[in-house]
């Protein structure tokens, strides 16, 4: 991230954006923020794999279930922001 504060921006960010997939119903496993530097493909690629792992421990059928439980409160979320 930016220099110096950007990382601490994004950690805050990211908690919040956690907070609010935990509420919508999400599982946290969807969901993972790690530090990687542009030079550390290896360590990208590594943590690409336990995530694609992760997600596939959860099955198919998991996510889908989420994914329409949470779609009504996201239409309504995105009808409301068209209307302004």
């Amino acid at each position: 991230c930016h220099y110096i504060s950007g990382n601490y921006k994004m950690k805050a960010r990211m908690d919040s954006l956690a907070r609010i997939f935990e509420k919508l119903g999400l599982s946290k496993e969807r969901f993972r923020v790690e530090y990687v530097s542009a030079a550390e493909g290896v360590k990208f690629a590594a943590i690409m794999r336990e995530m694609s792992e992760q997600l596939e421990t959860l099955g198919p059928e998991k996510i889908k279930a989420e994914n329409e439980k949470l779609k009504p409160t996201l239409d309504k979320m995105l009808s409301r922001k068209q209307k302004k």
